[in-house]
């Protein structure tokens, strides 16, 4: 294989599998959003103070600490940023109205300006803009400068802020330190699995139930809506927890298997959440499901979001146009290596990518300018579903009979294998890509539930939604660049891992390996000592991470608090392959 050519790879997971038939495939009506930034509660703090009460301004604090304080105290939204109004003049105090988004800067700094009146200040406030926090602790990434003037004057000896726009801003270290994120989840567009809508609810007020239910009943973010349905519908209401039972009201005619579906919801996200099981749960003062009114994860682990591989080998490689599986890769074990003799009789392989029942997609080189899409099963016949002068590394979709890649650089493909037919249908997929952003497509990968794309653009990390349209077709919508002032145009290869997260590939010597949160938040650099950029080739299981640098295959273990350096693959020691991870 070539690393250097537009025949990319990197390794993937994908879609979950479908649900038992007694419990789905009724879909609910999507509710908006709530429109306050009241916060949402994480954790119980009994006997706690208020924290409205903790924030006070320091007694004779010079003019920029005290700026400094009241940035800290913005990041408390509680009862319309009572905390932070205590910084203001008694006037401002009354007129201020900040905004219902708070923007997130990664460091701020504060330049006194010049003024003759001792008795007031004035302070030039600029900043890097990462993203926003939206109504219902839904994050959006952003990149642009941050500037704004800010007065202050003395009152009663101290000095307060007399002048300030209505932006609320906050720094990334006070994000983390007063807001956590957590995932709520729908249902993709087939009702056949688990998505997370990841999103930052405040970490200091009552019951960290209460605020995921509730978030729950609101709907999913405008971000993740195109891919998404609900068994909530509109007349669903969270009313609180009593004597440890989540008491909801609606669905008054719903069928039973509308209410599992959203019993399925509820008892996900409280246990992504760390709530402990069982959980009672009552709609209309009734047991959600069944007659028991304590449900468990045990009642649907079908729909588990995080799935594993469950066949085939542990990991497939490809290297100079031919696919090897590996497995028994298992500490202490002996690996068996073997060819994949019929995806190899096909020719020189560029790229490929494998379901774990051994359907697969794969780009075949047929000339010096010419590339083959190839669709088959490991098992079984191959058919060739398209020519092109190159395509990025193919994707499968849930299911593993459709298949994403871009041909040209350009063009975004969907070929759809008929499972009774074996006839592949390929059709266009409109992209939607985030303004200034008109590059050369080198990697397209699905998630795992088919519902988010990750795209590499120019250098550029792209992540948008996918909507699944009345007439069958496919659309890449809300699409938004990750990381782009850390990336900084080196991304090289990205593959999702199985929570939702990113791993990213890159050319950058200081960080060849990062971590990018599912939201477009932080990026996270991953070890690097024994990593030789640019990474080219990247994958993930639930419990290990793969890559390609510019020497071997390697891979460390997940979580990665005890591991310094990536180590060589089990019988893969001094290859240069690019890992295929199987799609559960």
């Amino acid at each position: 294989m070539s690393f250097a050519t537009p025949r990319r790879k990197s390794a993937a997971r994908a879609a979950l599998a479908a649900c038992s038939a007694g419990m789905l495939f009724a879909i609910g009506g999507c509710a908006t959003l709530p429109t306050t930034t009241e916060p949402h509660a994480l954790h119980e703090f009994e006997g706690r103070p208020n924290p409205t009460q903790e924030m006070e301004p320091t007694r004779n604090a010079e003019p920029d600490l005290l700026l400094r304080e009241f940035f800290a105290a913005s990041a408390n939204p509680s009862g319309q940023y009572e905390a932070a109004r205590r910084y203001l003049t008694a006037p401002m105090r009354q007129v201020w109205e900040p905004r219902e988004n708070i923007l997130i800067l990664d460091t701020f700094e504060l330049t006194s300006r010049p003024s003759t009146d001792q008795s007031k200040r004035s302070y030039q406030v600029e900043g890097r803009i990462i993203g926003s926090l939206d109504p219902g602790g839904i994050f959006q990434p952003d990149n642009q400068q941050y500037q704004a003037t800010m007065e202050l004057a003395q009152e009663d000896g101290q000095w307060r802020i007399a002048g300030l726009p209505n932006d609320v801003v906050v720094d990334r270290t006070e994000l983390r330190n007063h807001y956590e994120p957590r995932n709520i989840f729908f249902y993709d567009s087939t009702d056949q699995a688990l998505i997370p809508d990841r999103r930052w609810v405040y970490s200091a007020a009552t019951s960290k139930e209460d605020s995921l239910l509730s978030l729950l009943v609101s709907g999913p973010s405008s971000v993740i809506a195109p891919a998404v349905n609900t068994a909530a519908a509109d007349d669903v209401a969270y009313t609180g927890s009593a004597d440890g039972v989540y008491r909801f009201t609606g669905l008054a005619d719903a069928e039973e298997k509308t209410r599992a579906r959203f019993a399925a919801q509820v008892v996900w996200t409280l246990a992504s959440a760390g709530v402990p099981g069982p959980y009672p749960v009552t709609l209309n003062g009734v047991p959600l499901v069944g007659e028991n009114q304590e449900l468990s994860i045990e009642q649907f682990r079908e729909l588990d979001p995080i799935k594993k591989i469950d066949g085939g080998p542990d990991l497939y490689t490809l290297r100079d146009g031919e696919v090897t599986s590996v497995d028994n890769l298992g500490e202490g074990e002996e690996p068996e290596v073997a060819p994949v003799e019929s995806l190899n009789k096909l020719g020189s392989v560029s790229s490929v990518d494998i379901g774990d029942e051994g359907n697969y997609a794969a780009v075949i080189n047929v000339g010096d300018d010419e590339q083959a899409l190839v669709a088959g099963a490991v098992d079984s016949e191959s058919k060739e579903v398209q020519r092109a002068g190159s395509f990025t590394r193919p994707t499968l979709e849930p299911g593993h009979t459709a298949a994403w890649s871009v041909a040209d650089g350009k063009s975004v493909i969907r070929a759809d294998r008929s499972a009774a037919t074996g006839e592949v249908q390929v059709a266009g997929v409109q992209v939607q890509l985030p303004p200034n952003v008109d590059g050369e497509i080198t990697f397209l990968r699905l998630s795992d539930t088919g519902s988010r794309v990750a795209m590499i653009v120019d250098g550029h990390l792209v992540v948008g939604v996918v909507e699944r349209r009345d007439n069958g077709q496919r659309a890449v919508v809300n699409t938004a660049k990750y990381a782009d002032v850390e990336l900084d145009g080196s991304a090289v290869s990205v593959d999702w891992q199985p929570d939702g997260s990113l791993l990213v590939g890159t050319s950058a010597s200081q960080r060849p390996v990062v971590r990018v949160e599912q939201d477009g938040s932080s990026l996270t650099a991953l070890p690097s000592g024994n990593v030789g950029g640019p990474v080219v080739a990247v994958g993930a299981t639930v419990d290990t991470m793969y890559i390609t640098d510019s020497k071997v295959l390697m891979r460390m273990p997940l979580p990665t608090k005890d591991s310094l350096n990536w180590r060589e693959v089990p019988g893969q020691q001094g290859v240069r392959a690019a890992p295929v991870v199987p799609r559960p």
